[in-house]
């Protein structure tokens, strides 16, 4: 009993090592996205803190600020998305532990891998600075460790699906791989539910409260996201669709 206690309590340990660890040493430079969603959260600009790629980190971001103010906190909001970013980042690594966990793996080894992941190059860089990746990551891991536990629950593990795609709408793509999970149509139904359901609302809520489109031209724009940003708003794929550039995309793909 006493190790099963130890087990259960092990992500949440990790969880706070991580991040004050991360908390300890914020990131010296800036990425342009984390710089354009931290000006959007000081200037309070509502419609810019939901983008249509990543629709929650903006708006998450402006609370994780105004929380901050709270205590007295008026520094520049790209700290407080910094800070955003490394509980976030620590909310995944806590979440991977659990993952292992639940898929077998004894506490020494489970927690080694964990702390290996928080300590990588790529997941270190992302959990200092502000941007939007570290909330897709810390929704899919605890996605992932929920299909895999001892007693499923497709319906949350949903959810939390759900969470990673406002995070990024690129995790979409998991979906596949939490389907291979569910052992028939009922399981695979609550998944859905719970997938569509945050994934919906999440997007409703921005509409609604923050982008408040006035055309349809509008929406479908911000909908599109970077894949928008040519001149007359058109849909494109890395500037253009090329034989080339699916090339480029394929080496940079394989090169990360």
């Amino acid at each position: 009993m006493n190790a099963e206690r130890r087990a259960a309590s092990l992500p949440f340990a990790l969880f706070a090592g991580s991040a004050l660890l991360y908390l300890a040493i914020p990131a010296a430079r800036f990425n342009f996205d984390g710089v354009a969603c931290a000006i959007a959260v000081q200037l309070g600009e509502t419609r810019h803190l939901v983008h249509g790629n990543h629709v929650a980190y903006g708006a998450l971001g402006w609370v994780m600020h105004a929380f901050l103010g709270l205590f007295g906190y008026d520094g520049p909001a790209i700290a407080s998305l910094q800070a955003l970013s490394s509980l976030l980042g620590a909310a995944g690594v806590a979440g991977f532990c659990r993952l292992l966990l639940n898929l077998g793996f004894s506490a020494p080894l489970a927690a080694a891998a964990a702390a290996g992941m928080a300590v990588s190059r790529l997941y270190w860089t992302w959990s200092l600075e502000a941007q939007v990746y570290p909330l897709g990551a810390a929704f899919l891991t605890w996605a992932a460790a929920e299909l895999c536990g001892p007693s499923p629950r497709p319906f949350i593990a949903g959810v939390f699906h759900g969470g990673s795609i406002l995070g990024h709408v690129g995790n979409l793509m998991f979906a596949p791989a939490a389907w291979s999970q569910l052992p028939d149509a009922g399981t695979r139904r609550r998944y859905a539910y719970g997938l569509a359901g945050s994934t919906a609302a999440g997007y409703l809520v921005a509409i609604l409260f923050f982008v408040r489109p006035r055309s349809f031209f509008e929406l479908r724009s911000w909908l599109l996201g970077s894949a928008a940003l040519s001149v007359d708003r058109r849909f494109t794929w890395l500037g253009s669709w090329s034989v080339e550039r699916f090339g480029y995309w394929l080496r940079t793909t394989a090169e990360m």
